[in-house]
């Protein structure tokens, strides 16, 4: 089952184009999958027996097991292969970004596109800011309602792709167009990365209420409010407006789809709404291997600065203090009435 039923050509010449991906994980794969149709693909593992695994079968140890890899895709574990690509696609959770960029601090003239969403979880920084102090490379941000196994299936999606330098932004959105992938550039960084960030910790909230068996209006009143309260945040924060409208991929597609479909950030919110502490819920997830990114940007939320943060503090304290959910809920209705403005 190797094939997909949007498949499309491509433009001849696009294969001697060499992208680099770093981590190869369900969303690594499904990239290297994908741009594997495209590109030469060098996609970087340090996982040894994944990526002997993937040499001598194509298929993921992990994920995806009826799908082969393109053969155009060559899997290493030795980082200096990357070096090869211009671009790198870096595809690790978020606690490991500085990391990773450390590693690659020798590549010179790279242009990195990061996939996590979310803050530093100990400086609440962006995500672009903690590649930039390790490694000398422009940054891109990739953002959209886009789940790895719909990427594989070659359904189609759409996403932000964010750079402050417009001219590569226009390269980098004709790059990593494809028939099932349409890409909107957009030149706010900081908005499209706050924006993910914010909507893994809402989709959350949105799974702690699934999980408390709340009405779908309750559920949607509180995501609404919460959007705008992060939305907020986000603009004090530097970010521009047009990006949380809902016809943005990392905002409308992204929040909407992350909130009600099977998100893992939902998921881990479900079991956190059904009693589970959120310590004996990470694990589950990661026995799992899934990754709950809303996490680490939750803990980094009281480290805003001089910010209104009446929702997110009160989502920080039901998963990090242990605060009863119904009652955070009861707080947040009780606050002083709002004006719509």
């Amino acid at each position: 089952m190797d094939g997909n039923r949007y498949d499309a050509g491509f433009k001849k010449g696009e294969r001697d184009m060499e992208i680099g991906i770093y981590g190869i994980g369900t969303f690594g794969f499904a990239f290297s999958y994908l741009i594997g149709k495209k590109y030469k693909v060098i996609a970087y593992d340090r996982n040894r027996d994944l990526i002997n695994y993937l040499r001598k079968n194509r298929r993921h140890l992990y994920h995806f097991r009826n799908r082969k890899a393109p053969k155009n895709v060559e899997f290493t574990n030795d980082l200096n292969d990357l070096d090869k690509a211009n671009h790198i696609i870096m595809a690790v959770p978020s606690f490991a970004v500085r990391e990773v960029a450390k590693n690659m601090k020798h590549f010179k003239n790279k242009v990195i596109i990061n996939t996590a969403k979310a803050l530093e979880r100990k400086t609440a920084k962006r995500l672009s800011r903690v590649i930039k102090e390790e490694m000398d490379a422009e940054v891109a941000q990739f953002s959209g309602g886009t789940f790895a196994t719909d990427i594989i299936k070659g359904a189609p999606l759409g996403a932000d792709l964010a750079c402050e330098d417009v001219v590569l932004l226009r390269e980098l959105q004709s790059l990593f167009s494809f028939p099932s992938l349409r890409i909107y550039g957009n030149a706010d960084l900081a908005g499209v990365e706050y924006a993910g960030a914010f909507k893994n910790v809402i989709a959350i909230f949105a799974g702690i209420m699934y999980g408390l068996r709340l009405p779908y209006g309750s559920i949607t009143h509180m995501i609404s409010r919460a959007a705008k309260e992060a939305r907020d945040i986000a603009i004090a924060l530097g970010a521009k407006s047009h990006t949380f409208s809902m016809e943005s991929q990392c905002w409308g597609n992204d929040l909407w789809m992350s909130c009600t479909g099977k998100s893992r950030n939902r998921e881990f919110g479900v079991l956190i709404g059904k009693g589970m502490d959120a310590e004996k819920a990470l694990k589950i997830m990661g026995k799992q291997h899934k990754m709950v990114e809303g996490y680490y940007t939750l803990e980094a939320i009281p480290k805003l600065k001089k910010v209104k943060a009446d929702i997110l503090t009160e989502i920080y304290e039901i998963v990090f203090n242990g605060k009863d959910a119904r009652k955070a809920i009861k707080d947040i209705m009780e606050r002083e009435p709002e004006m719509i403005e």
